[in-house]
């Protein structure tokens, strides 16, 4: 297995984060996981009662640690990334002193589809450029339909190892569709 790392954002603020927690009511100290809307990252918020020597520790669902770090702090915010983790269970681990705190996250990588799908016409004979600007973080693959009067005349799947382009002639005897679907079913299509 490939060696994963985590990237770690060097921001710490203190600060008292009494909502953000699933502690008891009147209860300010604790640790809470919020993750980024629309990304693989999670902001990592401790609020301990005594400043002191803090340690962060991260564990796969194999109860490997894959990320330790230290600090002298009463409390933090530190976002985690974990673009290039496997899906799984991580443990967030917080030792402060002698009391220990752990939530779990359930990580599911994002989904990325195609990043820029582009169908235009040449000429008026006939003549359509397709072209996909592969998303580098995923493997992806597309399937194209070529419509012609509402009927399918041709079809063909590649998966991308690069940025694809590539030129279709079509016989003009009626309105061309053409319509591109990634492996996400995201569709991208135009008529002409």
């Amino acid at each position: 297995m490939k060696t994963k790392s985590i990237v770690v954002a060097a921001l710490f603020v203190l600060s008292a984060v009494v909502s953000a927690f699933a502690n008891k009511p009147g209860e300010e100290y604790g640790l809470a996981i919020i993750p980024v809307k629309e990304s693989e990252v999670f902001k990592i918020v401790y609020e301990g009662k005594n400043a002191g020597k803090v340690k962060l520790n991260i564990y796969n669902d194999k109860s490997d640690r894959i990320f330790s770090h230290s600090m002298g702090a009463k409390g933090f915010i530190q976002p985690l990334n974990f673009s290039g983790l496997e899906a799984g269970e991580y443990t967030v681990e917080i030792v402060n002193g002698t009391s220990r705190e752990t939530r779990t996250i359930n990580f599911k990588p994002r989904q990325l589809s195609s990043s820029y799908v582009h169908i235009t016409q040449l000429n008026s004979e006939g003549k359509f450029l397709v072209s996909v600007a592969r998303n580098k973080v995923a493997n992806e693959s597309i399937t194209l339909n070529i419509f012609q009067d509402d009927k399918l005349i041709y079809n063909e799947s590649n998966k991308l190892v690069d940025d694809f382009a590539k030129v279709y002639a079509v016989k003009s005897s009626g309105p061309v569709t053409i319509a591109v679907t990634d492996k996400n079913g995201k569709v991208t299509s135009k008529s002409f």
